[in-house]
């Protein structure tokens, strides 16, 4: 499936890979990994979310899991609700909208979200 990943996605990549030619000293995925975790602190969505386990909302591996059937067409859905917000997919807290992101960035981390369902 690393094929269907969205081309925001590759771009983080491939500026991880152009750090590591640079004498970064990690490698490609640790960075693409490490710029994606900190967009989502930076943009606040470990207020609500963690890797493994449910807080105000669910965690990233529960996103992951429940939409792995149609991740060819999830991450365009997650993007937009990551910046638009919703509500009664996982309960009663609706996700609040997050106007902070930029839809670029949202693929970035629905794509980073979608790869936490494990192998």
């Amino acid at each position: 499936m690393a094929a269907q990943r969205s081309s925001g996605y590759s771009a983080a990549v491939a500026l991880a890979a152009a750090l590591l030619l640079a004498g970064g000293g990690r490698t490609a995925a640790q960075e693409a990994v490490g710029d994606v975790e900190a967009l989502l602190r930076q943009k606040g969505c470990h207020a609500c979310h963690a890797a493994k386990e449910t807080l105000l909302g669910p965690s990233y591996e529960a996103i992951a899991v429940m939409h792995a059937p149609r991740r060819d067409v999830m991450t365009d859905v997650l993007a937009e609700k990551i910046i638009a917000g919703g509500a009664g997919n996982w309960g009663v807290a609706p996700m609040p909208v997050n106007a902070r992101v930029s839809i670029g960035e949202a693929r970035v981390m629905a794509a980073w979200i979608l790869d936490q369902a494990g192998p």
